[in-house]
């Protein structure tokens, strides 16, 4: 089965003056399910800015959906950075599945 990865909002931080968002803080959470047992999960988490609003497209603070956010923070991001962090989950996930390292004392 492939990997999901659900993209959420831990926290915005906005000019009290006019509501403006000007940084998000997300998280993205991987898992995989797997038969027989407990899914794999692994998650990401971090931040980042916006500029001004396009007063035409303003949406009042009160208005905003967390759909609406992960949409901008996806977008300022960008389809390669996106793919990225997907991509490291998606190997965290595997060596999880069958580590390669592992941490720990012997007693």
């Amino acid at each position: 089965m492939a990997d999901t990865f659900a993209w959420g909002i831990a926290q915005l931080e906005r000019k009290i003056s006019d509501g403006a968002v000007y940084t998000a803080h997300w998280t993205v959470a991987a898992t995989r399910e797997v038969t027989g047992g407990d899914d794999l999960t692994a998650g990401s988490y971090g931040s980042i800015g916006f500029g001004e609003p396009d007063p035409d497209d303003f949406t009042p603070y009160a208005d905003l959906t967390e759909g609406q956010v992960v949409g901008w923070v996806l977008a300022a991001l960008g389809d390669e950075q996106v793919e990225t962090i997907c991509k490291g989950l998606t190997a965290q996930l595997t060596d999880k599945k069958k580590p390669v390292n592992g941490a720990g004392i012997p007693w």
